[in-house]
């Protein structure tokens, strides 16, 4: 029985069809989490401007406090935005009840996670915003650890908006709360770049303009963290078995066709 633990929990839980933010536990959240952004924690944000206003959009953020994923959330509206938490966070089922309808999935942090690519992928493919934290945990001094490949996966997406965040001082939970939003990370040449050593060339990338950006909101000078490990999020197993899918999926659908073609040509009989 405790083998069963969180993730057999999870496998129950996670929607087989990708939802959509509902309103009306959203709307009722969104207000309150406004109301403790910019009151008590007197957060500050700086280069909204950057953010696009439609079209797939990547927020790549740096990870100080465990609450960073709401204040981000709140700094980037009035876009919903979705955003990868650990699987644990989504055991209890109140918790992830609330969590998957204010645009929360869960994503398992050391093993690659087909489900939750599928699920980014998807929602950036129909112009959604997906927040994620390449470190893949929180990193309270601010000395920022390798970006996981995963993240390079994603903002190598066709036609993918990458916009780095940087937040500090949410780990204090007093505030003022400081966050900032850079120009797009240009991508073009890395999608266009040999396969091999993509994700992580991309990744790198997005540390390099992260550690550029934290001291903007108070953070560390550093140098950018490098050698991006290539999971929790997507590496060759994830890989193969998306591709499994893909080929079964068209597979299926030639089928389908062909039953139809045969069902119709016996009509005609």
């Amino acid at each position: 029985m405790g083998g069963a633990g969180v993730s057999d929990g999870l496998m129950r839980l996670r929607p087989r069809r990708h939802p959509r933010v509902w309103k009306p536990v959203w709307v009722p959240t969104k207000g309150v989490l406004k109301a403790l952004s910019y009151g008590p924690l007197r957060m500050k944000v700086a280069g909204a401007e950057h953010l696009p206003q439609a079209g797939p959009t990547l927020i790549v953020s740096n990870h100080v406090a465990f609450i960073d994923p709401l204040l981000v959330a709140v700094a980037a509206l009035p876009r919903p935005v979705w955003t990868m938490g650990k699987e644990e966070l989504f055991g209890p089922r109140l918790l992830e009840a609330w969590l998957s309808r204010i645009g929360g999935f869960p994503v398992k942090r050391q093993s690659p996670d087909v489900w939750a690519v599928r699920m980014g992928r998807d929602l950036l493919a129909r112009g959604e915003t997906l927040l994620i934290f390449p470190e893949g945990g929180v990193t309270r001094t601010g000395r920022m650890s390798p970006g996981f490949s995963g993240a390079g996966y994603f903002a190598t997406q066709p036609d993918m908006q990458v916009i780095p965040a940087a937040i500090w001082d949410s780990q204090m939970l007093k505030g003022p709360v400081r966050i900032r939003f850079g120009p797009a990370i240009p991508m073009d040449d890395i999608r266009e770049s040999p396969r091999a050593g993509r994700n992580r060339r991309a990744v790198e990338r997005i540390m390099w303009h992260l550690s550029v950006m934290v001291p903007l909101v108070g953070g560390p000078y550093q140098e950018p963290p490098t050698g991006a490990p290539t999971i929790p999020l997507v590496g060759k197993a994830a890989k193969d078995a998306l591709r499994r899918e893909a080929e079964h999926e068209g597979q299926a659908c030639r089928a389908t066709g062909a039953d139809a073609r045969a069902g119709g040509s016996g009509a005609d009989k």
